[in-house]
């Protein structure tokens, strides 16, 4: 079962009609008590934790097309790893699906089960590309490749440089230079004046600054 079709067995639990949040919010204070699994249809969202000096830690960044949460389904998480937060990092548009629903119809719909199962191994697939793409290189290739990994219709969200920076693991200075260097040689363009965070990529230039970059999506 591919995406698409496991989508289609999703979407009938889902709610009817999206929800707009703005950006810098928690989807649900605590990720280990989910009630509800998220399907992006619109903006970006962290998942991550506070280590003990109140530093963030990011873990993944979920993209339009993504679905999360169906972790949850099996009851509530080991008190032993650290817990784990959902931020929107831009305004996004989301739909929810019942995680009650989907136990209780699980049991006696077999395509409901395979298309959870798909997805999982899917967010498998998704965490490995992505710790590939963001855990090594140089402070600019990451940079280069979380763009690459949000960008759609070459045009990408480029998040406030403190939280760019934790996402890539290097310094809020680091990462304003790096995003300086890309508009000046003209990587990065500036997209509707409306939306300033939204900007146009040139494609082969952050490609060539990346060097190999690897997306679940294209396999």
């Amino acid at each position: 079962m591919n995406t698409t079709e496991a989508l289609r067995h999703i979407l009938p639990h889902a709610d009817d009609t999206p929800v707009l949040i703005p950006a810098n919010r928690v989807l649900e204070p605590e990720h280990e008590n989910l009630t509800s699994a998220y399907i992006v249809k619109q903006g970006l969202i962290i998942q991550g934790h506070y280590n003990r000096g109140g530093d963030r830690q990011i873990c993944r960044v979920y993209r339009p097309g993504d679905l999360f949460g169906l972790e949850a389904l099996n009851g509530p998480f080991p008190p032993t790893g650290p817990t784990l937060v959902s931020e929107t990092l831009s305004e996004c548009q989301v739909m929810r699906v019942s995680l009650a629903r989907l136990r209780q119809q699980q049991s006696t719909n077999l395509s409901l089960t395979q298309a959870v199962a798909c997805f999982l191994s899917r967010e498998i697939i998704a965490s490995h590309y992505w710790k590939i793409n963001i855990g090594s290189g140089t402070a600019l290739s990451r940079i280069c490749r979380f763009l690459l990994w949000i960008a759609h219709h070459d045009q990408c969200i480029v998040p406030p440089r403190e939280k760019l920076g934790s996402i890539v693991s290097v310094t809020t200075e680091t990462a304003s230079r790096a995003i300086a260097n890309l508009r000046r040689e003209g990587s990065l363009q500036p997209g509707d004046p409306q939306h300033r965070d939204k900007m146009r990529i040139n494609r082969a230039e952050l490609m060539r600054h990346a060097g190999d970059f690897w997306d679940d999506r294209a396999a």
